[in-house]
């Protein structure tokens, strides 16, 4: 049964929250979660999946002394972003911590005496936790797999199997996607529990959204064109690189020629990734530039541009990158490089949207559609 308005039990603090109306994915999970149901649910970036999990599981916690549910996540920031969520929703009396891999060990134990009823994780921390007997699966009612097809890449799954089969048979399981899972029955091999199956539509992710590209047919080109393009009102991008090599070639280059810009890649140590993540929230820096895996997680409200400096390498990753802008409905522009061959498989990503990219160029500070010669200013 889909729910078309906010719960009563839940109207004052989404107003709290400046939210509007539900999207599609929140007015799905609603109630087959509150009705204790398996659910299988994919729904594109930036549509609110972690309030549409977390709304309905919160009912169904008690203030009792012991952890109840158990949300996963494949990053610590990830991990973090959603703690933070979860407890900004949480009623009086209600705790929940984060345990990731890369924090004090005996401080997440000496939390976890504290008897939180909700703990998020990363699945190899959370796992070393249960062997170690500080997490009790026993007493766990519900598990939430976030970000699933990020979570379960091959090296994860026997974590995750792992995890997940600790817990009681009549546990809830809930995963949360957002690109269709490779193999979504994989908990369910030997079950007779059949998972409720939901898909929220892309579109609804994708209509403020411009997909733009620019022809780019030498990868030394990429940096001098972040540089020209660093003059676009509004200009502020998480830019995506296939690899560290090209993202230092290309930060040199920026910063040579005073542009305000900063990486994050798998070797930045916390703190500079931390130093840097604030920096771009508070606007000083025009480009922070990331891969794929150092991404993972990132949260950076109204972000008005994503920029594919390396095209992505399928639909899937295409989608991951680009759903950081033009979340909840906000306006937000996706901007690829791309010489010819490119062009042609970005075009083949975007059908799977509904959407057709547009070839713009620059033009004395604006983005402008080649054909119709008409600014495109965000």
């Amino acid at each position: 049964m889909t729910i078309k308005e906010v719960p009563e039990i839940w109207a004052e603090q989404w107003k709290a929250h400046n939210y509007e109306e539900m999207t599609e994915i929140q007015q799905q999970l609603y109630t087959p979660i509150k009705e204790g149901k398996d659910v299988i649910a994919v729904s594109p970036t930036g549509t609110g999946k972690t309030v549409a999990y977390s709304l309905p599981a919160i009912e169904k916690l008690e203030v009792k002394p012991h952890t109840q549910w158990l949300i996963l996540a494949p990053s610590h920031e990830l991990v973090m972003q959603i703690a933070d969520v979860v407890r900004s929703w949480l009623p009086a009396g209600l705790k929940v911590i984060g345990i990731i891999g890369s924090a004090n060990i005996k401080r997440q134990i000496d939390n976890l005496k504290k008897k939180p009823q909700v703990i998020v994780g990363s699945p190899g921390r959370v796992l070393e936790l249960i062997k170690q007997k500080k997490i009790k699966m026993h007493e766990v009612k519900m598990i939430t797999l976030d970000e699933c097809d990020q979570l379960l890449i091959r090296e994860n799954v026997p974590t995750v199997l792992e995890i997940v089969n600790s817990a009681m048979r009549d546990r809830q399981l809930v995963m949360a996607s957002a690109t269709k899972l490779d193999d979504p029955m994989m908990f369910y091999r030997n079950s007779e529990i059949e998972p409720v199956m939901i898909e929220a539509k892309a579109e609804e992710s994708n209509a403020n959204v411009n997909h733009l590209y620019m022809d780019v047919e030498q990868p030394r080109d990429k940096a001098i064109l972040l540089r020209r393009i660093s003059n676009v009102e509004g200009m502020h991008a998480l830019v995506f690189v296939k690899d560290k090599v090209r993202m230092d070639i290309i930060l040199e280059k920026l910063q040579y020629d005073g542009v305000a810009a900063a990486g994050i890649h798998g070797e930045v140590d916390k703190e500079k990734r931390k130093k840097y993540l604030a920096a771009f929230k508070k606007a000083e820096l025009t480009y922070l530039v990331v891969t794929d895996v150092a991404a993972r997680g990132l949260d950076i409200p109204d972000l008005p541009f994503v920029i594919h400096c390396d095209v992505a390498m399928d639909a899937k990753q295409y989608t991951h990158r680009s759903g950081r802008t033009g979340r909840m409905g906000k306006e937000g522009t996706v901007l690829s490089f791309a010489n010819e061959r490119e062009a042609r498989t970005l075009r083949q990503y975007l059908k799977e949207l509904n959407k057709d990219p547009i070839k713009v160029r620059y033009y004395e500070g604006v983005l402008t559609d080649d054909f119709e010669s008409k600014a495109k200013r965000k």
